[in-house]
C-alpha cells in the first residue's frame, strides 16, 4: 500500500495558475482559457482545490477530464488532400493539465527511491537525455 500524496494547497493551485497556465493557449471543449482561471477570486481557487483534493481523495481522475478535442493542423508544403499531410494536436481542459502537473510534482521526488522506472528508460525523465543513454549503454558494453 501506498501513502497517500499530500493535499492540495490553494496556494500551490494559485502559484501553479500563475507560473504554467498561459492565457492565449487555445482551451479545450470545455472552453475554459487560461485567462479565465488567471482572473478567478480566493473562492474560485477554493472550490477548484476542493475538487482537486477530493479527486485525489477518491482516486478517480473525472472521465470529461480526460476528454481531449482534437484538432488537425496541416504540415507545411504537404498535399492537403492526405491523411499524412495533418499533425493532431490533442486539447485537453485546461483544470486537467492543471491536477496533472500538481500530481507530476508530487510524484517525481518519490519514483527514484521506489525503483519504478527501469534505469534504462530515458525517455520523459530530467537529466535522461539521449547522449545520456548513449553514454550509459557505451559504459556497459565495455
Amino acid at each position: 500500500m501506498a501513502l497517500p500524496l499530500p493535499k492540495v494547497r490553494i496556494q500551490e493551485v494559485e502559484k501553479i495558475i500563475k507560473r504554467d497556465t498561459h492565457p492565449t493557449k487555445t482551451p479545450g471543449y470545455d472552453l475554459t482559457t487560461g485567462k479565465i482561471l488567471k482572473e478567478l477570486p480566493k473562492k474560485g481557487l477554493k472550490a477548484i482545490t476542493q475538487i482537486f483534493n477530493t479527486i485525489l481523495r477518491l482516486e478517480y481522475f473525472p472521465c470529461h477530464w480526460k476528454t481531449g478535442q482534437i484538432i488537425m493542423i496541416p504540415k507545411p508544403g504537404k498535399n492537403p488532400t492526405e491523411v499524412t499531410s495533418y499533425r493532431p494536436i490533442s486539447l485537453l481542459p485546461i483544470l486537467s493539465k492543471t491536477l496533472e502537473k500538481i500530481i507530476l510534482r508530487r510524484l517525481t521526488p518519490l519514483l527514484p527511491a521506489s525503483r519504478v522506472i527501469p534505469a534504462h528508460q530515458f525517455g520523459f525523465r530530467q537529466k535522461h537525455g539521449t547522449i545520456t543513454a548513449d553514454t550509459q549503454n557505451n559504459t556497459q558494453n565495455s
